[in-house]
């Protein structure tokens, strides 16, 4: 009998382990040319925001074009090849860059032809169709898989985490900054919405749900600030 609870213990972990997330099939229109680093998005309707969190959109329907976006949030790898004076130590290439304002993250995409990504483009990356609460789908409170959370992860380390049409990082690495303003009716300043990081304290660590709306003063740099890019199809 033991050896029998034994066994299903070790099939039952093996299955969490080799859990994986299952991908909207995505078809590319002919003509569209989509670069390696980037995910075609197609147009449609997919639920944004929450009903019980007030700022979003509610839970309700919502429309999108056809865009391109980032697989991965910039590295600091990425952003050296246009940046030739960014230092980094060696062992950090993949982690996401980070210290980087609003300004800074617009004009890096802009350079390449592309754009920071509209919080509807962001959040329909990030949870499909279905109306997800978690890119991944299955939420895992605090894994014990080496995961801290204190610390940036290389852009492509969590397969196990990305979203159903195959984003990285989006709901556990650093906060990354979209083009939409936060509006703040008891504040005249102006503030620009972030999104997918880490919810934190000294003590807790907390995904970030798909529909979290957060802000920062567009001028912030801060070591858990990044960003990635998006183009029009």
């Amino acid at each position: 009998m033991r050896r029998f609870i034994l066994f299903f213990l070790f099939i039952f972990l093996s299955s969490c382990d080799s859990y994986s997330v299952k991908q909207i099939p995505v078809t590319v229109p002919a003509g569209v040319i989509v670069p390696e680093e980037m995910i075609y998005i197609p147009e449609g309707e997919f639920i944004m925001g929450h009903a019980e969190e007030p700022g979003t959109h509610g839970g309700k329907p919502m429309q999108s074009k056809a865009f391109l976006i980032d697989r991965y949030e910039v590295s600091h790898e990425s952003y050296k090849k246009l940046r030739p004076e960014h230092s980094f130590h060696p062992k950090k290439a993949r982690w996401p860059l980070s210290f980087v304002t609003f300004t800074e993250a617009e004009s890096f995409c802009q350079e390449q032809g592309k754009r920071l990504p509209t919080e509807i483009e962001w959040e329909k990356a990030a949870r499909g169709t279905d109306g997800r609460k978690w890119a991944w789908k299955i939420y895992v409170d605090h894994p014990n898989n080496g995961f801290s959370g204190f610390m940036p992860e290389p852009v492509d380390k969590r397969t196990e985490w990305i979203s159903p049409y195959g984003v990285y990082g989006m709901g556990h690495n650093v906060w990354e900054w979209v083009v939409d303003d936060y509006k703040m009716e008891v504040r005249e300043e102006k503030f620009k919405v972030i999104r997918g990081g880490l919810l934190q304290t000294h003590l807790t660590i907390q995904f970030s749900p798909t529909w979290f709306r957060n802000w920062m003063d567009p001028e912030s740099k801060l070591n858990f600030m990044g960003f990635r890019c998006a183009r029009d199809v």
